[in-house]
């Protein structure tokens, strides 16, 4: 008589890499001085930078790349302006 054939085990599920929280300030340019927080019972995502106290909310997707692109199209507003 031989063995019941035993069944092969799933893979292990691969975790997700970490998202960064500390980023540099466009403003400042120190080095991991802002700071993203999320509020998920608001759905809200604030950038806050600690030296300069800049800040930026927005919806939680891309705080930070939102925030690099809100500046940079002020830029560019300012400088067809002047």
């Amino acid at each position: 008589m031989g063995k019941r054939k035993s069944r092969a085990k799933p893979p292990p599920k691969k975790r997700m890499d970490k998202l960064d929280t500390v980023f540099s300030c466009p403003f400042c340019n120190h080095g991991t001085s802002v700071e993203c927080r999320i509020d998920m019972k608001n759905l809200i995502g604030e950038a806050v930078c600690r030296i300069c106290q800049e800040s930026f909310s927005t919806t939680i997707t891309g705080i930070y790349s939102e925030w690099i692109d809100e500046c940079e199209r002020v830029n560019n507003l300012e400088d067809d302006g002047a």
